[in-house]
């Protein structure tokens, strides 16, 4: 497997930039991202392994994500806003910059595969007796898949169209999701012209080490390998040591877990904690996306870009083949 580029580093909550819808805010453009994107971990969308290539982009966002808490807490950050809402913008945005001269063939996929994690985790949430927890500090998964998809829209207008006035993207959303692309994009670059360096990449066991708990048999195993042949979470904190200094050394840990699959920053430890299991669960994720992906593929630019990926033919199929059952079951 071949890996091309990946990754500045980031963060601000965007906010406190908002303007208006009518009159959106122009900022300076942001230095080349050539400038600021080391050679990272991203397998090509050649990749014949659906279910690898939906993990992958699933941790990349899921490290950038605690990463960016980790950065908050490190640099003391100043956070207007949910710190979660902040930390998934950072990592979009950090995702959508580092792909910026890739094909769309590329970055489309790897990017929904990230929005359809949240999408799939909230059609799937188990809520008995409708319950939803509203008081927590994260938003609803189906909030969060809807400011993702906002942000890839806003940061790849002119290839998605034709999610406008869909369910995926609804037209009074879409009408925002530019400026709401721009005030992020924004943010971040302030957090580079701040707290940011450009010089060589720094002795990065000086600053991280990366840890692997011997996995348990089974799914365990076969996350611990991936993890080991594509060194996803080596080269993300490479690229954060060539980008910033940290008053302290952070490990990243990767370990067995023995309640729910998760990943977390836990600040007296200065850690970085993924559980195998949260990688297992990605993968269940992609399959079960496969499975049921007839929605997505009713949208033309979603089949275009993701259509093998996610069996759009196979799906289509499938749905002909439930409706003359349908119709069969209904014939007198």
């Amino acid at each position: 497997m071949r890996f091309s580029a990946l990754i500045c580093l980031l963060i601000l909550p965007c906010g406190a930039l908002a303007g208006s819808e009518t009159n959106p805010p122009e900022f300076p453009k942001a230095v080349s991202s050539e400038a600021l994107v080391p050679e990272a971990a991203v397998p090509e969308s050649a990749s014949p392994d659906v279910g690898q290539f939906f993990v992958l982009a699933n941790l990349e966002f899921t490290l950038l994500h605690e990463f960016s808490h980790m950065l908050i807490e490190e640099l003391k950050l100043p956070v207007l806003g949910t710190e979660e809402d902040a930390a998934d913008r950072i990592a979009m945005i950090v995702m959508l910059r580092a792909r910026q001269h890739q094909s769309a063939e590329e970055v489309i996929p790897w990017l929904f595969a990230v929005a359809g994690d949240w999408y799939t985790e909230w059609e799937l949430k188990d809520r008995p007796s409708g319950k939803i927890d509203y008081w927590d500090n994260h938003h609803l998964e189906i909030q969060r898949f809807h400011n993702i998809v906002c942000l890839i829209y806003g940061g790849k207008v002119e290839l998605l169209e034709d999610l406008i006035d869909t369910e995926i993207l609804p037209f009074e959303r879409a009408m925002s999701c530019e400026a709401e692309y721009r005030q992020a994009d924004h943010a971040v670059q302030w957090l580079l012209d701040t707290y940011g360096h450009s010089g060589k990449i720094m002795n990065t066991g000086e600053q991280f080490t990366v840890t692997y708990e011997e996995p348990i048999e089974g799914q365990n195993e076969l996350m611990f390998d991936l993890l080991q042949s594509s060194r996803v979470a080596e080269k993300l904190v490479a690229a954060l040591s060539a980008r910033f200094s940290l008053p302290r050394p952070i490990s990243i840990e990767f370990d067995n877990c023995v309640s729910e699959p998760d990943a977390y920053w836990h600040s007296p430890t200065a850690s970085v904690t993924v559980c195998y299991e949260l990688l297992g669960h990605f993968l269940n994720m992609a399959e079960y996306r496969q499975k049921n992906s007839r929605r997505a593929c009713n949208i033309p630019s979603l089949r275009r870009y993701m259509g093998a990926r996610l069996r759009c033919n196979d799906s289509n199929e499938r749905a002909e083949s439930e409706g003359e059952a349908k119709i069969e079951l209904s014939s007198p």
